[in-house]
């Protein structure tokens, strides 16, 4: 690729970006029959707090592009440390259907991870094509948080424990 009338290394710029360690999340949300679909992703950003809106990004050559891009509501799950086979079933490629003896709902009907460190229960708000991604931004219609507990973290290549500080 060529940037700037330079050639870029995608490699090493991936390299570069994994030195921030991040989150992981599944978002999740029904397609037009009722199935609800899971997707992995570490790039969750607080937007706003008055009101609650937050932002997350979704690659094109996702399988269920169009479920998440289509959607009126979807959850945000913040994934704890046990939940690293979880964040593997859902990050590879691939429709990924979530099971429904692990999901409920909340204000808005999205489907909800059960057992999630905390969960965001959100409104689409609206979204942009950036580069290769799609930036979706959500309105936080409800959130629940299931107290202490380590998160999953995501840093350089490979999953790692995020323990609390307190």
């Amino acid at each position: 690729m060529i940037v700037n009338d330079i050639a870029f290394d995608e490699l090493a710029y991936r390299r570069a970006l994994g030195g921030f360690g991040t989150g992981v999340v599944l978002i999740a949300a029904h397609d037009a029959l009722g199935r609800a679909h899971g997707v992995i992703v570490n790039s969750l950003t607080s937007v706003s707090l008055a009101p609650p809106v937050i932002l997350w990004c979704l690659g094109g050559g996702c399988a269920a592009f169009e479920v998440f891009t289509s959607c009126r509501s979807f959850s945000v799950n913040i994934l704890g440390a046990g939940d690293e086979a979880l964040a593997r079933q859902f990050s590879r490629r691939g429709e990924r259907l979530l099971p429904a003896d692990r999901l409920t709902e909340m204000q808005t009907g999205a489907p909800v991870l059960s057992g999630a460190l905390a969960s965001l229960d959100c409104r689409m708000r609206s979204r942009a094509q950036v580069g290769d991604h799609e930036v979706i931004y959500g309105d936080v219609a409800a959130f629940r948080a299931m107290g202490a507990g380590d998160a999953l973290g995501y840093f350089r290549g490979g999953y790692v424990t995020l323990a609390s500080g307190a």
